[in-house]
């Protein structure tokens, strides 16, 4: 294997805790990282989308609804019962710690791929068959006004050089899968990807975003105590491209960093009538009266090198102009071949906003202005909230084991030298809550959402005391930490919140947390702390839970996967298993 590459797995390897496994399922697990977070800018977890077994010619499958991850076909309909025209998007990867691309190992990706989609890799195993069922309802129920997107990738250590045979092997694939009309054709994608890309997508994904732009028409924006320096004025296109442009090893434009961005980049529709009618307006005036009619963007950086006119950002963001860097970029790389596209690019002229502060609740504060009426998930804006930057601050600084690192905006924790296991999203936290702290397991992963509305004045209030919610966030990283380290069965996954409901009512026997005195409140955390660090003690309070839920889906006759994941969501069933642990103690 590539030397470089090598040092990279071990060092992913280390912060993922995935040492206890063998080198080829780390390689696999790497390659979605690298792939996922530093090529495509998704911030999804690459454990959750690897194939653990020995499915047919697929090493990972991510179905991605909105910016998450769908598992099943209840988590799909779920997600899409909440969104009108949702993005969606079928990544599928298979990886070979090998140098060579064989024909024959690429042969049945292909063949994997299209057997997901018209039913032949039905009964591959249980995880692919939830896979299926969630695509079905898919397309049942979510193709709107786009087809969802599809994205192949074939990785491999060595360099790939174009043969005949395997080129022609894609170009048939790319035709198959075309014909099928039930994709994005103009975003279908069949990559091989290589040591050199690995390494890069690697380094993308751990480092800040570094970027130096050309900002000559700008004027030095009112002092602020909160900003170290700030500029108003205009850009052009070209340099504006240069903060969001993703590009591959040899330097041609692969898409849209959407790591940068923190508004929805997803709810950018191409081929909608207004981003159409921008365009047709951009292309018959040259670009010129652009700068009139837009907005503009407004980007907040950490670090801003100034030296005359240019300027040198790192770990900066995008917090507005979705539609407006979207237009710009189809405008100069989506239409290359027509008279006039690379012209636009210094024509073009954008409003522009730099910001440099280190302030976060300064920089919070600019992001919810700015970000008003555009559709912003919940969960981002609950992260802004004044307790959750006591909760990040306090989850950081505690002793070396106990340490949680609450992601408070996207890829918060990237150039740090961490480990991955223990960086918490919002999302992720707010689950755990749900389900450990409000004892609703049946909701915390499919209606996380409805719960954080319901108790919106009942949790991460200011004056909640941090450790309960450090304590279930601490809880949530040992039980994933056992599962990675292959000490607790993968099957006990299906009962997850159900886990982390035992161990919540069994530190407060079952007593409603947020109406306790400050005082038991306190010894509940510290219990789950204790409990959470005795790994025999924790292992038998799962073997509890999850022998509480199997109980009683033996005595219901549950016993398929998918009408078990049907009755746990049931507050019937959450009800009864309360019942029943408490019971039991």
């Amino acid at each position: 294997m590539n030397p470089v590459i090598q040092a990279q797995l071990r060092e992913f390897s280390k912060a993922s805790v995935l040492l206890a496994e063998r080198q080829e399922t780390q390689f696999e697990i790497y390659s979605i990282f690298c792939i996922l977070m530093g090529l495509l800018g998704e911030n999804l977890e690459p454990y959750d989308v690897h194939l653990a077994g020995d499915e047919f010619g697929l090493d990972g499958i991510a179905i991605v609804v909105q910016g998450e991850l769908v598992r099943d076909r209840q988590d799909a309909l779920d997600k899409l019962e909440k969104i009108n025209n949702p993005s969606i998007e079928f990544i599928f990867f298979q990886s070979k710690t090998s140098t060579s691309y064989d024909y024959g190992d690429i042969s049945k990706f292909f063949d994997a791929v299209s057997g997901f989609f018209n039913g032949d890799l039905k009964g591959e195993s249980p995880v692919i068959d939830d896979l299926i069922a969630a695509m079905e309802a898919i397309y049942e129920n979510g193709v709107g006004k786009r087809n969802p997107r599809l994205s192949c990738y074939y990785v491999a250590t060595g360099n790939y050089e174009k043969p005949a045979r395997i080129e022609k092997l894609r170009t048939s694939f790319k035709l198959q899968l075309q014909e099928t009309n039930i994709f994005d054709n103009g975003s279908l994608t069949v990559d091989f990807v290589g040591a050199s890309d690995l390494q890069q997508y690697y380094r993308a994904a751990t480092s800040a975003v570094e970027v130096d732009i050309d900002f000559a028409r700008n004027v030095v924006m009112p002092s602020n105590n909160h900003v170290e320096e700030a500029y108003v004025g205009y850009i052009d296109a070209g340099n504006l491209l240069k903060l969001y442009t993703l590009r591959d090893a040899l330097g041609s434009v692969i898409g849209v960093n959407r790591s940068v961005f923190f508004d929805n980049i997803r709810d950018y529709d191409a081929r909608s009538k207004i981003n159409a009618s921008i365009k047709d307006g951009v292309r018959s005036s040259g670009g010129m009266e652009f700068v009139f009619r837009n907005n503009g963007i407004t980007v907040v950086s950490k670090n801003i090198d100034r030296t005359g006119d240019k300027f040198k950002l790192e770990d900066f963001q995008i917090v507005n102009g979705c539609q407006t860097s979207n237009i710009i970029f189809d405008l100069v790389y989506g239409e290359e071949d027509k008279p006039g596209a690379a012209e636009l690019a210094s024509q073009i002229q954008v409003p522009f906003r730099l910001i440099g502060s280190r302030d976060d609740d300064f920089v919070s504060s600019i992001i919810v202005g700015t970000n008003r009426q555009n559709p912003v998930r919940d969960e981002q804006f609950w992260a802004l909230r004044p307790f959750m930057k006591s909760f990040e601050e306090y989850c950081r600084n505690l002793e070396t084991e106990e340490v949680i690192y609450f992601e408070r905006r996207d890829n918060q924790y990237r150039k740090m030298d961490v480990e991955r296991t223990r960086v918490m999203q919002p999302a992720l936290v707010m689950k755990a809550v749900a389900a450990a702290l409000l004892y609703q397991p049946h909701r915390a992963a499919r209606d996380y959402r409805g719960i954080i509305s319901e108790y919106e004045d009942s949790i991460f209030l200011d004056d909640h005391d941090v450790r309960i919610y450090h304590a279930v966030a601490y809880l949530y990283y040992r039980i994933e930490f056992l599962w990675r380290n292959q000490r607790i069965p993968n099957d006990y996954k299906t009962f997850r919140y159900y886990i982390l409901a035992a161990i919540g009512l069994s530190a407060l026997d079952g007593a409603p947390v947020f109406s306790q005195k400050k005082n038991k409140i306190a010894s509940a955390a510290q219990k789950i702390i204790d409990v959470s660090k005795d790994e025999d003690a924790l292992k038998v309070l799962v073997e509890k839970a999850v022998g509480v839920v199997q109980a009683r889906l033996s005595e219901m006759g549950v016993s398929t996967q998918e009408r078990v994941r049907d009755t746990i969501r049931s507050e019937n069933f959450a009800s009864a298993f309360r019942e029943r642990f408490l019971a039991s103690t």
